[in-house]
């Protein structure tokens, strides 16, 4: 089985051209993020958390047992702990994605949001790195602002694209948390999505370091992806597989954790 933890609506796609995409690019499940609530330059369109949260459901509908929805949360925006709920409790979605769209993860006015996805139990996808297609927002993707949520041990989060081109900072973190997790006795709190972020020259040096550092249980696969051109995500998927097995000499264990059993864990199937 293949999980593609990272792919976006842009709130238009019909769920059958979707699983026409996924059947052709070898991938069983996906992770559908809504589109961003509050306006993404880069979108080119403008919409409440509601109107995102309700479009995307209505695709998973059709759907359900192999789309996986995540409401987009904007904290800056009013009645954000609302409308988180509202997606996970009426709506059944299944986790929460954020982007740092000039505020940081450390302010406090993020907070409420992190204390109700610990009370939900869901997990929570977050950006980090550069930011492209959008203004200067990578200031507040650095990965090193996420040791903020040492506070919230309960919340499960992915940092995505592993930080590029902060991976060394991004696995830095990673190791914060990991030894948190020891000296409390509790799981691993954070994981690494290695959606790309990282051009292929970068690449394979980025995934071997996050194997070397963290091991093959924390990484979740990802192709970032729209959702009406996830046929694409199968050479994306080609390619990691040839570098896991060609370059860093991986086994099939690695590529079945790494493609599907982690991400089932992160999402906490």
């Amino acid at each position: 089985m293949v999980i593609d933890c990272h792919v976006h609506s842009m709130g238009n796609e019909s769920a059958r051209e979707i699983i026409e995409g996924m059947d052709a690019a070898g991938i069983d499940k996906i992770v559908l993020l809504a589109p961003p609530p509050g306006g993404f330059e880069s979108w080119g369109r403008s919409l409440t958390m509601r109107e995102a949260s309700d479009g995307l459901a209505k695709v998973v509908a059709e759907a359900p047992d192999r789309i996986i929805p995540f409401t987009w949360v904007e904290p800056t925006l009013p009645g954000a702990v609302e409308e988180l709920e509202y997606a996970i409790v009426d709506l059944g979605f299944k986790g929460v994605k954020m982007i740092p769209n000039h505020w940081y993860p450390t302010d406090e006015v993020v907070f409420p949001v992190y204390e109700k996805i610990q009370e939900l139990g869901v997990p929570l996808l977050c950006h980090s790195g550069i930011l492209f297609g959008n203004r200067d927002s990578s200031r507040f993707c650095r990965p090193a602002f996420y040791e903020a949520l040492i506070n919230f041990p309960k919340v499960r989060f992915a940092l995505a694209h592993i930080g590029w081109p902060w991976v060394d900072e991004c696995l830095a973190v990673a190791g914060r948390f990991r030894a948190d997790a020891q000296r409390r006795g509790h799981p691993m709190q954070m994981w690494i999505d290695t959606t790309p972020g990282t051009p292929p020259i970068w690449r394979p040096d980025a995934l071997q370091k996050t194997l070397s550092y963290l091991g093959d249980e924390q990484m979740i696969w990802g192709s970032d992806s729209m959702a009406a051109g996830i046929a694409q995500a199968g050479k994306t998927l080609a390619s990691d597989r040839r570098i896991l097995k060609s370059l860093l000499g991986g086994n099939a264990d690695t590529e079945r954790r790494w493609m599907s059993e982690n991400v089932e864990r992160f999402l906490g199937l």
